[in-house]
């Protein structure tokens, strides 16, 4: 059967056909999807920076990651967790791509991993070494199962287990995380600090734990991502959209989409355009 008649919320992108969750399982994550296309050479998809931990469960053909820029084929995994990151990673997929990938906020993704996030930032883990034998059966149990409804239900009790069972995230930790993603970035370290009565040295020694990455750098994922958001509305113009997002001039926002994507914002857009018309979308939408 295919898998657009077994959800009233399934959807086509391109070759696949993707699954969206019922609304009832949506409170855990910033979004997942299920996916299913059959590629038959190898296609790949640029995973910029952003403030979500990816996680992927891959029970056709592996997905392999690799770094911008690099043109072998990258590790393969079945089912994996891309880090926190400054940097951009490359997933690709050939033959039966079949499996379910979640965005998770950083600080779920600590309860759910139940170790520093440090450890893995700008890196990609295999969780199924990781998790040792549990890993490997929900990959199974999943591939088992002949709905989507059902394998949404799997997961969903399985990430509310491991969030629930896992380390807490610091009050404080939690507060800093939502005033940068609040402010898109535009509080200064500094006063963060203060309003919390951290120094700047523990802040960042707790972000490193629970976040993956120094408060700095999250402050500038989110001002990236805010200017991302703007690329889509209806303004006049680069520069516009540099203002909007708090960059001093378009030159800025020139060096930072350099920095974090190699190519400059206007590339961005039309990258970010041929992914969403192409195929292994489910793999590129932020």
């Amino acid at each position: 059967m295919d898998a657009s008649s077994q959800n009233p919320a399934d959807f086509r992108s391109g070759g696949a056909v993707c699954v969206r969750p019922p609304a009832a399982l949506t409170g855990l994550t910033r979004g997942w999807v299920g996916y299913r296309e059959h590629l038959a050479s190898t296609v790949r998809r640029q995973e910029i920076p952003t403030s979500t931990v990816l996680l992927v469960v891959a029970f056709g053909d592996p997905v392999s990651v690799g770094r911008a820029g690099d043109e072998g084929r990258g590790r393969a995994f079945t089912f994996l967790v891309v880090g926190p990151r400054d940097r951009t990673v490359v997933l690709g997929g050939r033959g039966d791509q079949h499996g379910v990938l979640v965005r998770l906020d950083p600080l779920d993704a600590y309860s759910l991993l139940g170790f520093p996030l440090g450890l893995v930032s700008n890196d990609v883990t295999d969780l199924e070494s990781l998790l040792g034998r549990p890993g490997g059966r929900l990959v199974e149990r999943l591939a088992e199962e002949r709905s989507w409804r059902r394998r949404f239900a799997v997961l969903a009790d399985t990430l509310a287990r491991l969030i629930t069972a896992g380390p807490v995230p610091d009050p404080a930790v939690v507060l800093a995380w939502r005033r940068l993603r609040d402010t898109a970035g535009g509080i200064r370290i500094a006063t963060l600090g203060d309003q919390l009565g951290l120094s700047r040295r523990h802040l960042v020694r707790r972000f490193h734990q629970q976040i993956g990455l120094p408060p700095k750098t999250v402050a500038r994922i989110f001002r990236f991502e805010h200017a991302l958001t703007l690329m889509g509305a209806d303004l006049p113009s680069m520069a516009d959209v540099a203002a909007a997002a708090g960059y001093s001039d378009q030159a800025h926002l020139s060096r930072e989409a350099r920095a974090l994507v190699h190519c400059a914002p206007s590339e961005i857009a039309a990258m970010r355009g041929r992914a969403l018309a192409g195929g292994m979308s489910h793999l590129f939408k932020p």
